[in-house]
């Protein structure tokens, strides 16, 4: 590259990477709908996401939720007033507390007149595609209600009567928007709470690493936590180091157990190629050769077993 191209690159770099989203370490309402209970533990725990790059489609959407601002803004006549003022863009409010400590965020817009919550995704064709066939993922949907919560619970601009999102096509023309929107549901953003107060609770009590222990890995491809473990465990067992399918490596992904007691080996032991706890004590019925912690061997990952068509056992 030249010069100025890697002038120009790292600005644009800089930029992504120095935005207060990128630099948020504190769990917010976008991110308490996950599925997968060890992202949210490390979110609880203060870890930083692995790196995957400059984040440009994120940053895509940053700036047009940027403009729709300023153009929500222009079409308010209200001057403040609530009784007049239709559009609330950007409002902060709080959607509860997790370990004590209020979770808040800023709501995309509220339709006052109606009471709406309506939060703005940009997305490919592919995922407008599915957002139009099967509706938003559960995520979506409980970031919708804990802002409904919000602003229920905060009283200024009226309580939330139904939530919505716009899915608003990054390329493509905007006649391919997608709304969709449901009746407000408390108990949907209560429920969302409880489960991040209790994985905060196990987080407490026995520490990040028991507690990652306790959850499974997810299948989730947005999931960079998971992700990133599966490979280490995969390459561990032996699995190529150039693979980046991680479903043809699943198998090497499950987690070994013991040849001692019979319980799962922690990370640190899968990475030393041990087979057994290095605690367990030797069976009086089994030699002590037998229980000593050996490498594990690596299996190839895709071979399937050789059978005899002609043993009619």
């Amino acid at each position: 590259m030249t010069g100025v191209e890697d002038l120009y690159l790292g600005v644009i770099k800089d930029g992504i990477t120095r935005h207060p989203r990128s630099l948020q370490k504190r769990i917010g309402p976008s991110e308490i709908g996950r599925p997968c209970d060890r992202w949210i533990l490390h979110k609880l725990n203060g870890d930083g996401e692995p790196d995957r790059g400059p984040a440009w489609k994120p940053a895509i959407g940053t700036a047009v939720h940027d403009q729709l601002e300023r153009w929500f803004d222009a079409a308010n006549r209200g001057g403040g007033d609530v009784d007049h003022t239709e559009w609330i863009t950007e409002w902060e409010v709080t959607v509860g507390t997790i370990g004590g400590q209020p979770i808040a965020g800023h709501s995309d817009l509220f339709h006052v007149p109606t009471g709406t919550v309506i939060d703005h995704k940009i997305v490919g064709p592919k995922q407008l595609a599915k957002y139009r066939l099967h509706g938003p993922s559960e995520q979506y949907r409980v970031q919708a209600h804990l802002y409904g919560k919000g602003f229920t619970d905060d009283g200024g601009w009226g309580p939330a009567r139904a939530v919505a999102i716009a899915f608003l096509p990054r390329d493509g023309e905007l006649s391919q928007a997608v709304f969709w929107s449901e009746p407000y549901d408390p108990h949907l953003a209560a429920a969302a709470m409880v489960r991040a107060n209790r994985l905060h609770t196990m987080l407490t009590v026995v520490g990040i690493d028991a507690a990652l222990a306790a959850s499974a890995l997810c299948d989730d491809q947005w999931c960079t936590w998971c992700r990133a473990e599966k490979r280490a465990v995969a390459r561990a067992a032996g699995a190529s180091l150039f693979a980046d399918d991680l479903a043809a490596s699943a198998a090497a992904t499950v987690t070994p157990a013991c040849t001692g007691c019979g319980g799962p080996l922690p990370r640190s032991a899968i990475t030393e190629g041990l087979a057994t706890h290095p605690t367990c004590e030797p069976s009086p019925q089994t030699p002590v050769a037998a229980v000593r912690p050996v490498p594990a061997a690596p299996v190839p990952a895709g071979v399937a077993p050789v059978i005899n068509l002609f043993d009619k056992r």
